[in-house]
């Protein structure tokens, strides 16, 4: 079973026109703050998942009490508990869902610090949890000047050599023993929005071709460990190996 591109494209579809009919109607910052948007991302998160865990066993915004702090997860899967007969665990997936399409550049410290922090929080706890982090960014952001206008415009240019580093520095984390502030997987999707079908981008030849990348850059490190093509499989494989007589049937 891979990613389901086509209803991944269909949601960013919905996103786009949801987040542009916003700036038209200068409430984008509203819709932002409300969640709707972001919530697209959740709900096709959650379908993806469901094609491979137990609907029953998942859950959205659901409380986790982490060390030293409770934190609200995105999607969390966890067995029931309901009878005698259930095995006793805590919760074996997490995933989170984060986007950004202006103001990228300015934010990337706060990012960065809560994308450790959180895994740090969890895995202190549940070192066997398999945890997984979806982020979106935009090819080229929206102009925050244009949108305020009411105008939908396309501008901002930010350092996308940096997330790439950043975004693979934090994947992989290969078993419960490894560094409690990296994630089992993350995906880093970078979505051309100025294109209707929105375009997924998870090639470094095709980043370096639109000049978004150098060609060096390119030479020396792969999309793939972080591309959105993979994420989901390789969460229920590793969900699989830790859980093994938990999943085996499932």
């Amino acid at each position: 079973m891979t990613t389901n591109m086509k209803l991944l494209i269909e949601t960013l579809k919905e996103m786009k026109k949801e987040y542009e009919k916003a700036i038209r109607n200068r409430t984008y910052t509203k819709l932002i703050r409300s969640r709707k948007l972001i919530e697209i991302l959740h709900q096709y998160a959650k379908k993806e998942l469901e094609e491979r865990f137990p609907s029953s066993w998942i859950s959205m915004d659901k409380r986790v009490y982490g060390y030293p702090k409770i934190k609200t997860q995105d999607i969390l899967i966890q067995p029931l508990q309901d009878d005698k007969k259930s095995v006793s665990t805590g919760p074996i997936v997490s995933v989170n869902i984060r986007s950004q399409l202006s103001s990228i550049e300015k934010n990337y410290d706060t990012l960065f610090e809560r994308l450790f922090a959180e895994a740090l929080n969890l895995h202190n706890r549940f070192p066997y949890l398999v945890l997984g982090y979806l982020y979106l960014l935009p090819k080229i952001g929206y102009d925050d000047k244009a949108a305020k206008n009411g105008e939908v415009r396309f501008g901002e240019r930010y350092n996308m050599e940096k997330y790439i580093l950043s975004f693979l520095s934090i994947n992989g984390r290969r078993d419960p023993s490894d560094v409690p502030w990296k994630y089992e997987r993350v995906a880093l999707l970078i979505v051309d929005f100025e294109k209707d079908p929105p375009q997924v981008i998870d090639d470094v030849k095709t980043l370096a071709s639109q000049g978004l990348i150098s060609e060096d850059f390119a030479n020396l490190f792969s999309f793939k460990p972080i591309s959105i093509r993979g994420f989901f499989d390789e969460i229920k494989k590793t969900a699989v190996e830790r859980y093994y007589l938990l999943l085996r049937s499932r």
